[in-house]
């Protein structure tokens, strides 16, 4: 007979994390559509609620859930930034040439330094991204639509990004030179 008190314990993710990763993402989209109907004051307010989200769903996955909530959460990340910088970079592109191009490089450069971490950790590298340094990451594109200081938000999301990349890369390096094990 199953004891009631100690249920089985899964090899997949929890159902809170699932649920996390679907309300950020109906509030990532939420805010795609605000920010491309230009009211950027609600869109910051759905991105905000998008990336609290985000930040319950990394945290459950880092607890414990398995590498197919990890994997999930990290992909409604890189949902989460494309829905807040691609509509921000089309709708400032008409005002704004600066914030269209930071937005722009700001998404590249996230894209690049996920690939730059996923794909060190497939050859076998040592590398973490934690739950804060993803919040971080999520709350600063949360405050430039809020407040309204999108260079400013943007270029310490593009700083923070580029410093995780060369620090990375850099973790590779260190990590190549260091005599391996005998086999």
């Amino acid at each position: 007979m199953l004891d009631q008190a100690t249920p089985p314990r899964s090899s997949g993710s929890s159902s809170s994390t699932y649920a996390y990763l679907g309300g950020s993402l109906v509030a990532a989209g939420g805010t795609a559509a605000l920010e491309l109907t230009r009211h950027r004051r609600f869109s910051g307010l759905t991105a905000l609620i998008a990336a609290l989200l985000l930040i319950a769903a990394a945290v459950a996955a880092h607890e414990g859930d398995g590498r197919r909530g990890t994997f999930a959460s990290r992909v409604a990340d890189w949902v989460f930034e494309a829905c807040v910088l691609a509509p921000l970079a089309w709708v400032s592109r008409s005002g704004s040439n600066a914030d269209a191009i930071l937005a722009m490089v700001a998404l590249g450069a996230s894209f690049v330094a996920s690939y730059e971490r996923a794909k060190g950790q497939s050859l076998g590298y040592r590398g973490a991204e934690t739950p804060v340094y993803r919040a971080i990451r999520a709350s600063l594109l949360a405050l430039a639509l809020l407040t309204g200081l999108i260079k400013t938000f943007l270029s310490l999301f593009l700083a923070l990004t580029l410093t995780a990349a060369v620090v990375r890369a850099w973790n590779v390096a260190l990590q190549e030179r260091k005599p391996r094990a005998v086999r």
